[in-house]
């Protein structure tokens, strides 16, 4: 099979949950099919070396240069200017001319047996095609948006968020319409893609993880050993759904688990911190905000707890699954947990009150168990449903399904 993809950025190096993602989507359909994708130049040196891993793997890569709405320096710019403007920042963040003359020029009648397209976003394209079409719908975006409406504190970031959710939910539906099918991360999301478009077809493609990599055993000369105190939470932590809940958890959850257990510490591993955050552990001796590290797995691997206090979000939460592989106890909110197949109190504790969810850490800490338990049963489910070769083997037989229909039609 012939794929032509489409990504609005290099994904590389795997530092947040969308560049994993389509990471290891590109790579494994690329073990099994010829693929070309298109995305934007990169603009560091990290991008630029990704672009060379593709390439190793036999994925022809066409890049793009960057517009002026898509340049980070220019963010705030152009969200302010959306505020006036019928089109949510959303659309100046992933649409150019540039990549619509790329796609254009690459769409041309027998040249690709099917398209794949990472993100909603990217559905403001045209794509003059009639071959079998596939956007990758990460989240339920407009979700995010109401969720991050509803539970800011800055004004202005409300004022950004409403006006991005009331923008942005319609015309999320209109960009998914233009495929044959929307592939959703959980069972939940493809329901709400298709409450609100009862025609759409879906497909659930779980987030996964690289459980080679993510293991236990993972081979390290300097492996650290595990920390009896230590509570940890990663990811990108300017992401706001991160920031959100780290500072609910801090405000409300982590007195009370210093009140039960004096010797906690907290850490927050994960790249751009946001001056909030950094001021947290500024302050406060038993919490450090890492920044962005080499190797994840040394943090999981000294953790004696993972904590995922999420109120917002949508989709699969990637920290988890990372977390299960490591055979690390797993504490979380249910919208953190949301889009994953878990079983309460086998593979993960899930607990909404700040009591509930402080009592759980310390019991984790406490109880070897429990910790035990938890270990054993999130990494048996991430070895069954969650490794990236078993994804990409599911959404292959989609796709191969969808072309043989088409050719036979």
């Amino acid at each position: 099979m012939n794929i032509l993809f489409l990504t609005p950025y290099v994904p590389y190096p795997l530092n947040n949950g969308g560049l994993i993602r389509v990471h290891h989507l590109l790579l494994n359909l690329g073990k099994k099919h010829k693929v070309t994708a298109i995305c934007m130049e990169p603009d560091n040196d990290a991008q630029a070396q990704g672009i060379d891993v593709f390439k190793e793997h036999g994925i022809e890569i066409k890049t793009v240069p960057v517009a002026n709405s898509q340049k980070q320096g220019l963010k705030r710019i152009f969200q302010l200017l959306s505020l006036v403007s019928s089109k949510p920042y959303q659309h100046k963040q992933y649409y150019s001319k540039a990549m619509q003359a790329e796609i254009s020029k690459h769409l041309q009648p027998g040249n690709f047996d099917l398209l794949m397209v990472e993100f909603s976003q990217m559905g403001y394209y045209k794509l003059n095609s009639n071959i079998p079409s596939f956007v990758d719908q990460h989240n339920v975006e407009y979700e995010i948006m109401l969720r991050t409406y509803e539970t800011e504190k800055s004004p202005l970031r409300k004022l950004l968020a409403f006006s991005e959710w009331k923008k942005y939910h319609k015309q999320e539906i209109e960009n998914c319409e233009k495929f044959t099918a929307c592939l959703t991360t959980s069972k939940r999301d493809a329901e709400i893609m298709q409450q609100r478009s009862p025609g759409m077809e879906c497909h659930v493609i779980p987030n996964g993880v690289d459980s080679e990599f993510f293991h236990p055993d993972f081979d390290s000369s300097n492996q650290p050993e595990i920390d009896p105190n230590m509570v940890l939470f990663t990811g990108t932590i300017s992401y706001y759904p991160n920031t959100e809940g780290i500072l609910w958890f801090y405000k409300n959850i982590w007195p009370l688990i210093i009140a039960k257990n004096p010797e906690a510490t907290f850490c927050i591993a994960g790249k751009s911190p946001p001056p909030e955050v950094q001021a947290i552990a500024d302050s406060d001796s038993a919490v450090t905000a890492t920044g962005m590290v080499d190797d994840m797995r040394d943090y999981y691997q000294k953790a004696a707890v993972v904590v995922v206090p999420l109120r917002v979000g949508g989709g699969t939460r990637l920290k988890i699954l990372e977390g299960m592989s490591m055979s690390k106890a797993i504490v979380s909110t249910s919208v953190g947990a949301e889009g994953i197949e878990h079983t309460d109190g086998s593979d993960i504790l899930l607990k909404d009150t700040p009591e509930d969810f402080s009592d759980a850490v310390v019991a984790v800490m406490n109880d070897a168990s429990l910790r035990q338990k938890l270990e054993q049963g999130g990494r048996n489910l991430v070895e069954a449903k969650y490794d990236w070769r078993a994804v990409t083997d599911k959404l292959s037989d989609v796709f191969e399904q969808a072309v043989d229909k088409h050719q036979a039609s």
